[in-house]
This record gives structure tokens, sequence and C-alpha cells, in this order.
């Protein structure tokens, strides 16, 4: 292979990665509560990790209960996740997690999930 072929092997190379790198957007990795668990002690706060650092000046998180929207206070980002905390008893039942945010591109991204709250024993 000579040097000419060789650099246009490279730029080549470099110029496509471009793209993919760009538009990479932040995604959901994990939360706790998990997505489908069942969580059986009191329930104080919501944290849900990313791929990125979140942008806390676009990011929400809802929570939603088995009465309707839960009262929650305080959201922050702890290195690459963002952690609400719950105002209060949260009751037993079905809940909906709400969250949106962006990462380094600024792109928006929404996601959602449920768990249930069992009642202590």
């Amino acid at each position: 292979m000579n040097i000419k072929h060789l650099a246009f092997t490279l730029m080549l190379t470099a110029l496509l990665a471009v793209p993919v790198a760009l538009s990479a957007h932040m995604k959901f990795e994990k939360s706790e509560p998990a997505p489908g668990s069942t969580v059986t002690s009191p329930l104080k706060s919501i944290q849900i990790w990313f791929s990125e650092v979140p942008d806390t000046k676009v990011s929400t998180v809802e929570v939603v209960g088995p009465s309707g929207p839960v009262k929650t206070m305080g959201l922050h980002a702890m290195g690459k996740s963002l952690m609400i905390m719950i105002d209060g008893t949260a009751a037993a039942g079905g809940y909906t997690v709400r969250w949106q945010s962006a990462g380094d591109d600024g792109h928006l991204q929404k996601g959602d999930y449920t768990f249930t709250l069992q009642a202590a024993k």
C-alpha cells in the first residue's frame, strides 16, 4: 500500500466516523427504582442514570402514582444521573416516571417507565 492510498483510507475513515460520533444521543441506562420492579421499602427518591451528564436546564422528572401526580422536590444532577426526592409518603400501587433531558449534543430525549410500590410488611 503506498502512502497516498494509506492517507486517503485514513481520511475517509475519519470522515465516516464523525457523523456517527455527532449523532450519538444521550441514552437511558438504568434507574432506581428499576423499570418493572416492585419496591417494598418507603419511596424516598427516584434516580435515573444516562450515558452522558444530563443538562439540568432542560431536565424534568415527573412521577405519577395511583392517586395522580406525586409531589417531588430537589431535582439535581449527580454525575451522569438525575435525582429527585419524593415529598411526603407515597401510597402503595403502580407508578410511572416520565423524564426528559439532553446530553452533550443538546438534543432533548424523553422516556418513561413504570414500577410498583408495595406496602411494607
